[in-house]
C-alpha cells in the first residue's frame, strides 16, 4: 500500500527530533490513500556508528506482529536520506500527554488501560524470547484505540546460534538515560545476570511515572538510586494513603522530583485522590527486588487491576477528559506550531518538545 517514492508523501510539519538529533519525525500524508502517517527521516552520513542501532531496531520491528507493538509500513532510501513510514500516534507518547494534560499523572482507569496494553505487548515479546530493556513513558505511544510499545533500539533476544541463553549480563547500550527505569539486577552487573523479568520491574517504575507525572528516583544521584534499588526500596503511587508530610514533599519539590508547579498545590492534588488497592498491589508486584520472586507478564495479565478496563477504552477515557483528535486534513505546515497545538490539544510549551523516540 505504501510506496517507496518520497513524492507520494506530503510532509506537513516537523514533529520533533529523534535519536539524539540525528533524525526528524514528520506528520505526513500518503497522497494515494490520503492516510496520515509519521515519517522518520535520517541523513545517513550523520549516523556513522549509530547506523547499526537503527538497522537492528528496524529488524526487530519487522519480526514482531502484535497490536500493542510498534511496526512500520515500509522503509526506503532516497538520495542520502533514510525514511521510515510509521503509523501516526495521534496522542504522541505517554510522556507528551502528561506534559500537556496530566502533569500529576493519569486518572486510574486510563492508566489501567495503558498498563494492560503494555502488559499484553510484553507478554508477546517475552514469549518470543526478547527483552525490551527500555520500558518507560516516552516509549509508550497512544493512538485512538490503544497503547503501543516503541523504543526498541536496545531490545535483545535470548536466542543465539540455535540456543536459548538463560541470563543476560551486559548493560543495555546507550542506557545512561534509562538508569532510573532499569531493574536492580540489570544495574548490579553480577554473575547472576538478568532475564525478561527486568522488563516487569521497568513497567513498575513506569506505572509510578504514569500515576505521579514524574519518574521515580529523578532527584537521586545514580549511586544512591542503585543502593536504594538493591536494598529493595519501592517507589510509591502518590495518593492520600501514601503522600509524605508537607516538609518531606517540599524537599522533594526543591530537588525537582515533582516538576515546577507550586509545592502545596501539587501535594493537595495528590492528597485529594485515592488509587485502588489493586493498582497499588500491581505496582508492588512489578517492583519486587528479587527477580525470582517477581511475577511474569503472563501472570500479571489477569491481575484484578485490569477488570476496570473491560467496559471502556483509551479513546473513551480521553474523551471523558475532553481530549479529542483533530482533523489532520485541515492542518498545514506553514500554519501549525506543533509545540502549541497538536491533535486538538493546547500544548504546555514548558513541558518541552515531543519525545517521539520511535
Amino acid at each position: 500500500m505504501f510506496g517507496h517514492d518520497i513524492r507520494s508523501y506530503d510532509l506537513k510539519v516537523e514533529l520533533t527530533k529523534c535519536f539524539n538529533g540525528h533524525g526528524i519525525v514528520y506528520l505526513a500524508q500518503h497522497l494515494p490513500s490520503r492516510q496520515h502517517v509519521a515519517i522518520k527521516k535520517f541523513l545517513m552520513e550523520d549516523l556513522k556508528n549509530d547506523f547499526n542501532f537503527i538497522m537492528e531496531e528496524s529488524k526487530h520491528l519487522r519480526e514482531f506482529n502484535h497490536p500493542n507493538i510498534l511496526n512500520y509500513h515500509t522503509a526506503f532510501v532516497h538520495n542520502l536520506d533514510l525514511y521510515f513510514i510509521l503509523p501516526l500516534m495521534c496522542f504522541g507518547s505517554c510522556r507528551d500527554t502528561m506534559n500537556n494534560y496530566f502533569e500529576t499523572g493519569f486518572p486510574e482507569t486510563l492508566l489501567a488501560c495503558i498498563l494492560r496494553d503494555v502488559m499484553l505487548g510484553l507478554e508477546y515479546l517475552h514469549r518470543k524470547g526478547y527483552i525490551h530493556r527500555s520500558i518507560k513513558a516516552s516509549h509508550i505511544f497512544l493512538n485512538e484505540s490503544r497503547a503501543i510499545i516503541g523504543g526498541f533500539r536496545v531490545c535483545t533476544s535470548f536466542l543465539g546460534e540455535g540456543k536459548r541463553v538463560k541470563n543476560l549480563h551486559e548493560l543495555p547500550p546507550q542506557s545512561t538515560k534509562s538508569l532510573n527505569w532499569l531493574a536492580p539486577e540489570v544495574l548490579a552487573q553480577n554473575l547472576l545476570g538478568y532475564t525478561e523479568k527486568s522488563d516487569i520491574y521497568s513497567l513498575g517504575i513506569t506505572a509510578c511515572e504514569l500515576a505521579n507525572g514524574v519518574e521515580p528516583f529523578s532527584n537521586f544521584q545514580s549511586t544512591l538510586m542503585l543502593t536504594e534499588k538493591l536494598r529493595g526500596y519501592q517507589p510509591l503511587l502518590l495518593d492520600c494513603t501514601t503522600i509524605p508530610s508537607e516538609e518531606v514533599f517540599a524537599q522533594a519539590m526543591d530537588s525537582g522530583v515533582a516538576g515546577d508547579t507550586n509545592s502545596s498545590q501539587t501535594r493537595q492534588i495528590y492528597a485529594s485522590r485515592q488509587f485502588s488497592d489493586a493498582l497499588h498491589k500491581f505496582a508492588e508486584l512489578c517492583l519486587v527486588c528479587n527477580p525470582t520472586k517477581r511475577s511474569s507478564a503472563l501472570e500479571l495479565i489477569n491481575h484484578p487491576v485490569f477488570k476496570q478496563c473491560k467496559h471502556t477504552s483509551i479513546r473513551e477515557q480521553f474523551a471523558a477528559c475532553g481530549i479529542e483528535t483533530a482533523d489532520f486534513n485541515t492542518l498545514k505546515g506553514d500554519e501549525l506550531n506543533l509545540t502549541n497545538e497538536f491533535s486538538g490539544m493546547a500544548m504546555d510549551t514548558s513541558g518541552g518538545n515531543f519525545e517521539w523516540d520511535f
